[in-house]
């Protein structure tokens, strides 16, 4: 017998060392993941992410479809990892047996975006410059405002027809077209200034002047009403300030 075993140790070892013959190896069982990453609230596919099989050293991208395959791996536990643009980073634990093949759809979040609030700041017109500042000074409680809604009601003719019941202010006309304003608290034969539309206008206009197109006026009766942009140095008798809608162009 022992004689038997030793030729049969030698014929073995002619074997393994005689070229053409093969010995049967065993193969060691394999395992993998076939999965699929999809929008966890829309569960569009999610395509073109990268993914990693974590301590094997597999990286590959999804399809269009958020389909992967992962093969070749041995059993055992595995953290599988997913990168996408506009998605928060997915990990999942999964655990292969030998040669078992785990089929899993995988989810991921999109990320919360917080957009920068964008403020659209759109440059003032002329026009509503003009009436910001009108309204400011009528807040300040100082002189007397004849707003465009004011002017529309009374649906004056001329100037004189809205100046002629302004507390403090005197009309003296002589006839129906010839009128003079007088401030009661300057002195007698003073001579008010006009300011229209922000320029000087003392010598072109006078309280007989049409009101068409007068969207607003402003009446100081004396030196300390009358803000600091519609003084001058001889100023002594008050100012009478006309806003129209023609006024100066736009920028």
């Amino acid at each position: 017998m022992a004689r038997r075993l030793s030729h049969l140790g030698a014929f073995a070892l002619l074997a393994t060392s005689l070229p053409g013959v093969a010995v049967p190896q065993q193969v060691p069982p394999t395992a993998s993941i076939v999965g699929r990453l999809v929008d966890v609230e829309s569960r569009a596919p999610v395509g073109r992410a990268r993914i990693a099989i974590l301590g094997a050293h597999h990286e590959f991208a999804s399809d269009s479809e958020g389909r992967f395959v992962g093969d070749h791996l041995a059993s055992g536990t595995y953290v599988l990892q997913a990168r996408a643009i506009g998605y928060a980073v997915g990990s999942w634990v999964v655990q292969l047996g030998d040669s078992e093949t785990v089929t899993q759809v995988f989810e991921l979040k999109r990320l919360p975006y917080v957009l920068d609030p964008v403020v659209v700041q759109r440059r003032l017109t002329f026009s509503a410059e003009r009436l910001r500042a009108f309204e400011r000074r009528r807040a300040s409680g100082r002189g007397y405002f004849i707003t465009a809604a004011q002017i529309e009601a009374e649906h004056p003719h001329a100037l004189v027809d809205l100046l002629r019941n302004v507390p403090g202010v005197q009309m003296i006309c002589a006839g129906a077209s010839r009128c003079t304003v007088r401030m009661l608290r300057s002195p007698r034969n003073c001579k008010v200034d006009y300011v229209l539309d922000g320029f000087p206008a003392t010598n072109s206009t006078s309280p007989d002047m049409a009101t068409v197109g007068i969207i607003g006026i402003e009446v100081y009766r004396t030196l300390s009403e009358t803000p600091l942009e519609f003084l001058r140095t001889d100023n002594v008798c008050g100012t009478i300030v006309i806003w129209t809608r023609s006024g100066p162009n736009e920028p």
